[in-house]
């Protein structure tokens, strides 16, 4: 008999949680595992998943769709449950007083959060006895899930995420046309960002950034590929420093790979990130990446060995290794070839393998 596992997660917009759940579900076998995807929310630009969806039109806030998720469960007899965000792992977290599923909770990022995050881990720290296991998706995140949450260390279990290797395939994208489609020209540097507009994402120190590199060199551009809350502000950010000719915003982009194969550089200067999947997605496409010494990322960008890791962050020393990259020619080719063989680990393989484990021992 096949295992019934319903996903839950708090929306299906492009993000990196919503990716994650979708290269889950789409590859994992369908002879022992049925699966069913719940969003908490509809989202009008959903990502399209090839499973069966379910999607509840909860308010952002709605305390009541535990209701909901026990009550799937019993209809579709679900063993277990796969839970994603923070709203999405609460919720089943309460759901599990009203039914037998196994619950697991699989933390992305939020529990680094500020704010609404204090809340969060408190909630969890609560209702932890509740999940039969936790996936985090690096190590980062399992101290914090382990120290704040007080998940034990044997129950938390590390699955790093994957990429869709047939997507980010630097072989199936043409750089011209990619440049061409941004009004950029062949002999332009360009520099970019790839991930949710928001302020632990730290676009702003790359906009900084470019109006140091642009006071250097006119060669440089900038390609903000992305939407969110923050997009206004960094709009305006770049208008104040003189950089509208040189700072392009595309928007929400539902394959980025096309884009990323305009990239000279990538950067990515988050203020927190619990694993970095862009940099994966990167580093697949032979582009040289600069981070944030910051959760995951160290896991993920070896310091001159698959990118540049910032000693400190903040716009000058983006900058710096910016130009780094830029002027030295072995030192960047070098990093290409070896982030890329460091990607293959990421496909998903060994992943897949991990997470069926976990169903197959919760459900034997």
């Amino acid at each position: 008999m096949k295992i019934r596992v319903l996903h839950v997660i708090d929306h299906l917009g492009y993000g990196g949680a919503p990716v994650v759940v979708k290269n889950i579900v789409e590859r994992l076998s369908s002879e022992d595992i049925e699966t069913f995807v719940c969003a908490l929310r509809t989202n009008p630009k959903a990502m399209p998943i090839k499973t069966t969806l379910i999607s509840l039109t909860y308010h952002k806030y709605n305390p009541f769709a535990f209701l909901a998720i026990a009550k799937l469960c019993k209809e579709h007899e679900i063993d277990i449950i796969h839970a994603h965000l923070q709203k999405s792992i609460i919720s089943c977290l309460l759901a599990g007083f009203l039914c037998d599923a196994k619950i697991i909770i699989h933390e992305h990022g939020p529990i680094f959060r500020r704010g609404t995050g204090c809340i969060y881990r408190l909630l969890l720290k609560v209702l932890a006895t509740k999940a039969s296991v936790a996936i985090a998706n690096s190590q980062a995140t399992k101290s914090v899930l382990n120290q704040t949450a007080g998940f034990a260390e044997e129950s938390i279990h590390i699955v790093s995420n994957f990429i869709d290797f047939a997507r980010f395939d630097h072989t199936l994208y043409d750089r011209d046309k990619a440049r061409n489609t941004l009004g950029i020209a062949e002999n332009k540097t360009v520099v970019g960002f790839v991930g949710r507009l928001d302020s632990c994402k730290g676009v702003d120190l790359l906009i900084n950034a470019a109006a140091i590199l642009c006071k250097k060199d006119q060669r440089y551009h900038f390609v903000i590929v992305g939407q969110g809350a923050q997009r206004k502000q960094l709009e305006r950010l770049a208008l104040q420093l003189g950089l509208k000719e040189k700072v392009i915003f595309t928007g929400l982009c539902r394959n980025p790979a096309e884009i990323i194969k305009a990239l000279d550089i990538a950067v990515i200067p988050s203020r927190r990130e619990a694993f970095g999947i862009a940099a994966i997605e990167f580093m697949r496409m032979k582009i040289p990446v600069i981070a944030s010494p910051v959760g995951g990322l160290v896991e993920v960008v070896q310091h001159k060995k698959t990118g540049m890791l910032l000693d400190n962050l903040n716009a000058e020393n983006i900058a710096d290794a910016v130009n780094t990259l830029v002027q030295d020619n072995s030192l960047r080719e070098s990093l290409i070839e070896n982030a890329e063989v460091f990607s293959r680990k990421f496909n998903g393989t060994e992943q897949l393998k991990q997470i069926t484990s976990i169903y197959e021992k919760l459900c034997p």
